[in-house]
């Protein structure tokens, strides 16, 4: 494995989004109504969500370390033994496009499902892995006859750190504990949204699971494909190294960029307010994926996709410099006569020039940062997550700045919450009649 250099990538991402190329539209600070108005908001939403955000990941490094050390070389042992290890922590929506197997940085090694409930239980045995959200019968026989179960607890299962009644219950009322050899805690509240919005009390807003699980995915990748070809690996190496980079990225693309964004954030607001559509497009579907239809988030992402126009808003996001699929999509964008905004690497000089708001995801190497030898290709992706976490914190400040002026957008309760099917129905007329 390659020496890596964090204060080097970071620098290079940093010094492009310090620099903030030609073609981007500036702003003046004024036109927030943040900076006059208040309406009951104690926090910018958009900087909620970075606060709860780092502090969720931030408690998988201080806590679960040593764990994720002692299950990934399970992990690795069970591989080296021919056996399978399972990874089937994927519930939600982002988490099913990060976790295909063709992806670029994912060395091949470990079993990803891509179907909610999970899948090929009959094919697990005795001494195999499974990493897994979900509490089902199947599940359960697979601990009985040997696979060693790791549960992660997440917001669209029911488990021991919810509130009895919150989210619909498990099949003989099991929690995770009931089917699982270890928990792997991930710190997903079971809110699912980490922005308190004073004007939509019922809920909290825009989601955060996501990014807890797409990272402890990539860190079990990198930390098990070590293991399996370097038999001097460490019990802690890499993993640690990928949530570190996690982290400090998105410190420094915040420090770097918070007035930037924000800044660019009511113009956002306004065209919604007057009339403009909100849509996303990512390169890979993860973020769009994400974006839309999700359990607290706004009900107005691409639900007008079919009727694009002059003065929608249409945010793009890649993990490679310049994906050609985005670049068409912005220049598209703008010859329409739409607003604009990119979460890319630093380096795609090509969609700067199609964007209004380019926000740098300081993460250049694209899909795959880690050398490791014995892959031909480098291994984990960071950009994904990067594109994620700053797609939300964005949206969640043109959401505050919407609601500061009055329109206050409709937002998804989750399916998985009781009665969360019933409230978006008794919603939906609200939301087509409004439009955001």
């Amino acid at each position: 494995m390659s020496g890596i250099s964090r204060r080097n990538v970071l620098k290079t991402g940093a010094a492009v989004a310090a620099g903030m190329g030609s073609g981007i539209r500036y702003v003046d600070a004024a036109d927030r109504a943040g900076t006059r108005y208040n309406w009951g908001h104690t926090m910018d939403f958009g900087e909620q969500y970075y606060v709860r955000v780092t502090e969720i990941l931030s408690l998988i490094r201080r806590n679960e370390m040593n764990l994720i050390g002692d299950v990934s070389g399970r992990m690795a042992e069970t591989l080296k033994k021919g056996g399978n290890v399972w990874m089937q922590a994927q519930a939600g929506h982002m988490t099913f496009t990060e976790f295909n197997e063709k992806n670029g940085g994912n060395p091949g090694i470990l079993r990803s499902s891509t179907s909610f409930g999970g899948s090929d239980y009959d094919k697990m045995k005795s001494g195999d892995v499974l990493m897994t959200n979900y509490v089902n019968e199947e599940v359960h026989a697979a601990r009985e006859r040997g696979v060693y179960v790791v549960g992660v607890p997440v917001n669209y299962v029911d488990n021991e750190w919810a509130p009895r009644g919150f989210v619909s219950p498990n099949v003989n009322d099991w929690l995770l504990g009931d089917v699982s050899s270890v928990i792997l805690k991930s710190y997903i509240p079971y809110t699912q949204g980490i922005v308190d919005c004073p004007e939509i009390p019922e809920m909290k807003l825009c989601p955060s699971a996501a990014n807890s699980l797409c990272s402890l995915y990539w860190m079990f990748q990198a930390e098990v494909a070590n293991k399996f070809k370097n038999r001097k690996a460490k019990q802690i190496d890499l993993s640690a190294i990928y949530i570190d980079t996690i982290l400090d990225r998105i410190h420094e693309a915040f420090r770097l960029q918070k007035g930037y964004m924000f800044d660019n954030a009511p113009t956002v607001a306004k065209m919604i307010g007057n009339g403009g559509n909100y849509h996303v497009t990512s390169d890979h579907g993860g973020v769009q994926s994400e974006s839309n239809g999700v359990a607290m988030g706004p009900m107005m992402t691409n639900a007008f996709r079919d009727k694009m126009k002059k003065g929608d808003v249409h945010l793009l996001a890649t993990i490679t410099p310049d994906s050609q699929k985005i670049v068409d999509e912005a220049k598209k964008a703008k010859d329409m006569g739409m607003y604009v905004v990119s979460i890319a690497p630093g380096s795609s000089l090509k969609l700067r020039r199609y964007s209004d708001c380019f926000i740098d995801n300081l993460s250049p190497e694209g899909e795959g940062f880690f050398e490791i030898k014995g892959f031909d290709e480098k291994v984990a992706v960071m950009g994904s997550i990067m594109n994620n976490m700053l797609m939300w914190i964005f949206t969640a400040q043109f959401i505050d700045e919407m609601v500061r002026r009055g329109w206050v957008p409709w937002f998804w309760l989750g399916f998985y919450q009781i009665g969360g099917r019933e409230y978006d129905e008794a919603i939906k007329p609200f939301f087509q009649k409004q439009g955001f």
